[in-house]
Formats: structure tokens, sequence, C-alpha cells
């Protein structure tokens, strides 16, 4: 089976959880609902009287912890359902371990995509700062929005352009294609009295070695 969609995604909220809806196979299952089209998600819930704005998921990391949350009765994933005379015509209905083993891309990097990084004259921004060991290393600065990548230029004085980084393939590319001496990624960078600096940094190796790597 082909199964390709691009994110946003979307659930239907309902109480406190998901809808889902009966798959007509002479079980009790149920299939979890999931629109790949945010007009299609209101236009259901406005056939059937549900109050709200659907949910949104941004990226396969929140599918799959969806995912790995759900319990019986609810084994299946119906996408872009609409119910015919009391019956669902589903775009795509697999069941969710097939969903989660064979076509869900899913990884284990240390944040939610996209993430940005500012590219300038001379290559990325990057900070200065030193290892545990006291040895002195270049981090580049990634930032995990927009808006905190602007405020970072602003208050540095810097110019520089937002590369949003999408996915993990190119988290990878960018990470292989620094030179040597940029050693970490500094995550989410602040200017701090004229001192630039992050509280969270990852090794680099480390980042491509345990972290940006495939969870299938």
């Amino acid at each position: 089976m082909d199964i390709n969609w691009e994110y946003p995604i979307y659930l239907i909220p309902h109480q406190d959880g998901y809808v889902s809806i009966f798959a007509h196979d002479g079980s009790e299952d149920q299939m979890l609902v999931v629109y790949t089209c945010r007009e299609s998600a209101v236009e259901f819930m406005d056939d059937h009287g549900l109050p709200g704005q659907p949910s949104v998921l941004q990226n396969a990391r929140e599918f799959r912890w969806l995912l790995d949350a759900l319990r019986a009765p609810v084994t299946q994933v119906a996408f872009d359902p609409r119910v015919v005379q009391r019956r669902a015509r589903t775009r795509w209905k697999v069941s969710i371990d097939a969903l989660r083993d064979k076509h869900l891309a899913a990884d284990y990097s240390p944040w939610n995509y996209p993430v940005y990084a500012i590219a300038q004259d001379t290559g990325y921004a990057c900070i200065q700062g030193r290892a545990s060991d006291g040895r002195p290393l270049t981090a580049i600065a990634l930032f995990t929005s927009s808006e905190r990548a602007e405020d970072y230029l602003e208050s540095a004085g810097e110019n520089g352009q937002l590369c949003e980084i999408g996915d993990m393939a190119l988290a990878r590319r960018l990470l292989n294609s620094l030179p040597l001496e940029v050693f970490s990624v500094a995550i989410d960078p602040v200017v701090d009295d004229s001192v630039r600096k992050a509280r969270h940094c990852f090794d680099i190796a480390t980042l491509l070695e345990r972290y940006l790597v495939s969870a299938n």
C-alpha cells in the first residue's frame, strides 16, 4: 500500500481524546480519524456538530508519540474518511502497528522540526564557548523557532538569512557540511550583556551517531 502524506495533519478533538470511528469489519475495533488537510477536518466537525477546532500534528515525531499512546479498541487509522450512509470511506486504512513500523518516518532528534540556522557571509552564525574540560569550542547556533532566531540577530546586532531545516535528512546534511572547527550545536543561544551563550549544547559527532538516526 502506497501511503504518503505531508505535515501538518489534523485530528478531531473529542472529550479527553480524539474522534475514532468503527472499523465495520465485524469486530469492535476502532479507527483514529486523521485528515491531511484542515478544510476536510473542519467539514467533518461541522457535519457532526463538534465544537472547537481541529488539533494539529506538525511532524512525524508528534504523530508517532500519539500512536504509541493509543490503546484498544483503537487499533487502526483512517485517513481522510467520509461517512456515507453510516459507513466510512477512507483514503487509506491501516493498522497502527503497520503505520508506525512501515510507513511512518521518525527519528530521535533532540528537537522538533523545523529548526533554523542563520547563514552569514562567513558561513553560519556560531557562538564561542568552552567544553567541560576547559578547551575552547565553536558551536553552530540552531534555533527552535524563527522568532528566536530573529531575536538573536537583533540582540547581537548581526545580519543573516534564516535557513529552515525541516527534517532529519536536512539536519544531517547541514552538520556534515560544517568545517572541522565547529564541534557542537548550541540550541537557542541568546545575547546576555554582550555575551553569546546557550543553556543546551550537543556534540555534533554524538548527534550524528546517536540521535539523528532513524527510529525504524
